[in-house]
C-alpha cells in the first residue's frame, strides 16, 4: 500500500503529533508499505533533516483559510510520483480537510485523525465559522473519522450529530535500560541526584495543569509533608507564569524546571524516577503517559478523556480530579507510604504499554485503510 501522511506540523518541531507521525511512518514501511509524509515548512527551519523515507514541506501561506494551493498543487504532484492509495491527514483541519476535498480529483481516500487540539471546545479553529463548518462537511462527508481518545471520539460525534470517529490510540516504545546521557551531566539539581526525585514532562501550556501541581506542594508543604524534589522538563508559554507560583509558595528548592529533553534523556529520567505526574485540563491521548508506562513508572494523572484510556485508578496509577490541588495533594501525600503499591503499579503500567505497541497502533490504522479503499472511498462508520 502507498501512503500518504499528511500533516500541518512535522519534525525537526517536537511535540506529540509529530512523533506519532514519524513512529507510525516507520511502522508502516516496517510492515511492507510504502510512505511518503507531506508537511508545512515549520517556521524557521532552514535546512530540511534527513530521514529513512520522503518528507516534502510545502510553502507557509498567509492564511489557512484562503490560500491553501500550495499543498493541493504539492499533494497533486507527490501523487503522480507515488500513486498513494491512501491519504492518512492529521488534524481535521486543514489536512483532512485539504485531504477530503482532494480525494474526489484524485481517486483514493481520506482518512483523518484528531489530535484533540483542533476539535476541542474553544479551540481557535472551532471559534471560527468558516474553519468550523469545513471540520464538519470533511468528517461528515470523509471517508473515515479517527481520534487518539475516547473523549476525542466524542467530541467528533457530537460536532457532526452521529456517530462517525473510530478510536485509535497512540502506542509506545519499550526502551531498554538507559544509561545517564551526558547531556544531563549538571543539569539535574544537587537535591533530585542524592534523594531521588518525581517527574512531569510536557510542554508548557495551560492545558498541562502544571499551576495546579504547584500548588499542591504548596499545600504539602504547610501540611509539613516532605517529599522528593519534582522535576519539570520541557519548554513553552506558561514557563514565566510556572516561576512566579514556584516563588509564589517559595518552592525554589523542591521544584526544579530542567527544560528540553531528548529522546535519551527523557529515557533515563523515567526510569529513575519515583513518580511521574500528568496533571492536564485537556489532553487527546498524551504520549507521555504512554512512554512513561513502558519505562514501568509509577503514574498519577488527572481523570479526564486520554488519561484515563491508559490509567486505571488503583490498577496501574493513580487518578485524581483536575484542577484539583487538594485531590493531588492528598493523592501525593499517600503515595509517600505506598512502596508496595507503586511497585504493583510499575508492572501493571509496563503491562498497558505493552498491549499500546506502535505495531498494534499500525495494524488497527492499515484495517481501516484497506476498509476505505474497498468501498472506493466512501465513508466507512464505526459498527
Amino acid at each position: 500500500m502507498n501512503i500518504c501522511l499528511f500533516t500541518a506540523s512535522f519534525l525537526p518541531k517536537v511535540a506529540g503529533m509529530e512523533i506519532v507521525i514519524d513512529r507510525l511512518a516507520r511502522e508502516y514501511i516496517a510492515m511492507g508499505h510504502r510512505v511518503a509524509v507531506l508537511a508545512k515548512t515549520p517556521r524557521g527551519m532552514k535546512e530540511a533533516p534527513a530521514f529513512d523515507y520522503p518528507v516534502c514541506y510545502y510553502k507557509r501561506s498567509m492564511s489557512e483559510v484562503w490560500f491553501n494551493g500550495a499543498p493541493k498543487r504539492m499533494l497533486t504532484r507527490l501523487h503522480r510520483q507515488y500513486r498513494f492509495d491512501v491519504i492518512h491527514a492529521h488534524q481535521i483541519y486543514p489536512t483532512g480537510y485539504l485531504g477530503w476535498k482532494m480525494s474526489g480529483k484524485l481517486g483514493i481516500p481520506t482518512v483523518m485523525t484528531s489530535h484533540v487540539g483542533d476539535v476541542r471546545e474553544g479551540s481557535r479553529l472551532r471559534k471560527k465559522p468558516v474553519t468550523n463548518r469545513r471540520m464538519i462537511e470533511a468528517m461528515t462527508s470523509g471517508s473515515a473519522v479517527t481520534g487518539v481518545g475516547r473523549g476525542v471520539c466524542d467530541t467528533i460525534d457530537a460536532m457532526v450529530g452521529f456517530r462517525r470517529a473510530f478510536y485509535i490510540g497512540n502506542g509506545a516504545d519499550i526502551p531498554l535500560p538507559p544509561p545517564e546521557p551526558p547531556s544531563l551531566a549538571g543539569r539535574l539539581p544537587v537535591p533530585a541526584a542524592e534523594r531521588g526525585f518525581d517527574l512531569t514532562l510536557c510542554r508548557l501550556h495551560a492545558n498541562k495543569g502544571l499551576t495546579c501541581l504547584i500548588d499542591a506542594l504548596g499545600i504539602l508543604k504547610k501540611r509539613g509533608v516532605g517529599r522528593p524534589p519534582l522535576l519539570m522538563a520541557g519548554t513553552g508559554r506558561e514557563e514565566a507564569a510556572i516561576r512566579a507560583k514556584i516563588a509564589q509558595h517559595g518552592l525554589e528548592n523542591d521544584v526544579f524546571l530542567i527544560g528540553q529533553v531528548n529522546a535519551a534523556e527523557r529515557d533515563w529520567l523515567m526510569s529513575r524516577c519515583r513518580l511521574f505526574l500528568q496533571p492536564s485540563v485537556v489532553e487527546g491521548m498524551p504520549m507521555t503517559v504512554l512512554e512513561a508506562m513502558a519505562s514501568s513508572c509509577a503514574l498519577i494523572g488527572t481523570d479526564i478523556p486520554g488519561i484515563r484510556e491508559l490509567l486505571r485508578d488503583g490498577v496501574n496509577g493513580r487518578l485524581v480530579p483536575p484542577g484539583n490541588p487538594e485531590a493531588l495533594a492528598d493523592a501525593l501525600e499517600a503515595s509517600a507510604g505506598e512502596s508496595g503499591t507503586l511497585d504493583r503499579f510499575r508492572a501493571a503500567a509496563r503491562e498497558t504499554a505493552e498491549a499500546n505497541s506502535w505495531r498494534a497502533v499500525a495494524g488497527q490504522y492499515i484495517q481501516l485503510f484497506e476498509r476505505t479503499i474497498a468501498v472506493n472511498g466512501r465513508p466507512v462508520l464505526p459498527e
